[in-house]
């Protein structure tokens, strides 16, 4: 659920972290806040080491530094709660801000179930920095309330990220969201199959039938694509007629050649499908980045040609 951040983003975080510590030590001396500033001073001492590590570790950081900002945020957010008042700390609005921060940065591929773990999140540190605080049910209700509002806010934000990513035409990632996705999983060193696949006769196809046909087929492929692949696996419309698929290491391509045993139904009635198709695997000890495996994926189409069903003639050749 969680996606790398990035040295920006990740140093950004740092620069937020620190002016939050100062803006509330203003807060503790001015007694706006009811802190102990013995207990700032040490909150605020680990949250500098905290910082340091963080800015040294990034530029070769992975999806754990993510992970390790989320558990050290979360404990953060109770410890400040409880000493500045608990179930009655006029920061809570704190707990809001990282939540919509935490929506921003790992939310940017629309994933809802990034959203329920983070409302589960929000209503822990609510509970457990509220704990011994008077009036806990209510201070609980109201806050539920509000991570509620959280919730749907956020429920329209992923549902035009997860949107804005897709292909209008055929409900597939987009090129330039997959390969996004693609560069990930290189940078996060994850075996992968990568699958090249490329419509044969598609121009005949669209002068045959007319454009309107043809959209129903690419429709048609990207459907099947998407059904023969795993919730965790990418279908990408590289440009045209072509689709990546990118999938568990060895397990694509068996699965890819039953993609084109069965023509697709459309208006003009069934139009059989004729294509070509390569598959790659990539391993974090080959060090190729991501130009050199597109250019041997493509290579790889060229090389092992494969119709499995045949277009008319003249849509074929």
């Amino acid at each position: 659920m969680l996606q790398r951040s990035g040295v920006e983003k990740w140093r950004a975080g740092v620069v937020s972290r620190l002016a939050l510590s100062l803006a509330m030590g203003v807060l503790v001396l001015a007694g706006a806040v009811p802190m102990d500033p013995r207990v700032y001073l040490l909150l605020t001492g680990v949250a500098l080491v905290h910082d340091v590590f963080v800015w040294w570790v990034s530029p070769r950081a992975g999806l754990w530094l993510d992970v390790f900002n989320l558990v050290f945020d979360t404990g953060m957010m109770v410890l400040i709660l409880q000493a500045s008042g608990a179930s009655q700390s006029p920061v809570a609005f704190l707990v809001y801000l990282w939540l919509f921060a935490m929506i921003t940065i790992n939310g940017r591929y629309g994933d809802p179930r990034f959203l329920v773990f983070l409302v589960i999140v929000g209503l822990a540190v609510f509970g457990l920095g509220g704990w011994g605080g008077p009036g806990w049910w209510a201070y609980m209700g109201s806050h539920a309330m509000g991570v509620g509002l959280f919730a749907l806010t956020s429920t329209t934000l992923l549902g035009e990220r997860r949107l804005g990513q897709l292909d209008p035409l055929t409900r597939v990632l987009h090129r330039g969201a997959g390969l996004e996705r693609l560069a990930e999983r290189i940078h996060n060193r994850e075996p992968f199959d990568l699958a090249f696949i490329d419509l044969e006769g598609f121009k005949q196809v669209n002068d045959t039938y007319g454009h309107a046909v043809g959209d129903e087929v690419l429709r048609g492929l990207a459907g099947r694509l998407l059904k023969l692949v795993r919730s965790q696996d990418l279908v990408i419309r590289y440009g045209g007629d072509e689709f990546l698929v990118v999938g568990g290491h060895g397990t694509l391509a068996e699965r890819l050649g039953r993609v084109f045993q069965e023509p697709v139904a459309t208006r003009h009635g069934p139009v059989p499908l004729c294509g070509d198709h390569g598959v790659v695997s990539w391993h974090p000890d080959e060090g190729i980045g991501l130009e050199e495996l597109l250019v041997r994926a493509d290579a790889a189409m060229y090389r092992m040609k494969q119709p499995a069903a045949a277009l008319p003639e003249a849509a074929c050749k």
